[in-house]
């Protein structure tokens, strides 16, 4: 989904200045790489799947998606390895966000990936969104709402523009 979402292209021309600022950009780089650094596996399997949750309380209909990775079974290796792949989307994009060209080919790239998907809604995208703002800042304690809002929240309607 996400990972998809996950992510956080956040650069230049891709998500605007205006709205994702340079100190946007590089406030969440601090506060991901405190979060997500590579000792933390298992944080990050239990982090996403929380996330995860949340966008499920909210859209059971949308587990529907990910039953291929056995959502219903969150300790399996399926469903796991999914979660490391959300995770390694967002951390991918966020290592990349002053490379503009790059985060647009992404994004693009994302995009395409999240359309493909029969079923996949634009709303998902918006409670993914949510389920982070609500996760992050339990693991965080300088966890910055706004700046993360600014650019995340661009990041996600960017890649699901095109879904219903």
């Amino acid at each position: 989904m996400l990972a998809m979402v996950l992510v956080v292209a956040l650069a230049g021309t891709a998500l605007g200045d205006d709205c994702c600022s340079a100190e946007d950009r590089r406030e969440i780089e601090f506060i991901w790489h405190k979060i997500w650094a590579s000792a933390f596996t298992d944080r990050k399997v239990t982090i996403a799947k929380a996330v995860f949750d949340e966008v499920f309380n909210r859209y059971p209909e949308a587990k529907g998606l990910f039953k291929r990775v056995k959502v219903d079974e969150p300790n399996s290796p399926e469903y796991r390895a999914h979660l490391v792949r959300v995770a390694t989307g967002i951390d991918t994009v966020i290592n990349e966000l002053d490379d503009t060209a790059v985060v647009a080919q992404q994004l693009e790239h994302l995009g395409h990936q999240h359309v493909a998907i029969d079923g996949m809604k634009k709303v998902y995208f918006d409670a993914f969104a949510d389920a982070i703002e609500r996760v992050l800042p339990q693991v965080s304690s300088c966890f910055n709402v706004e700046a993360w809002n600014r650019c995340f929240r661009r990041v996600a309607n960017i890649v699901s523009a095109k879904l219903p």
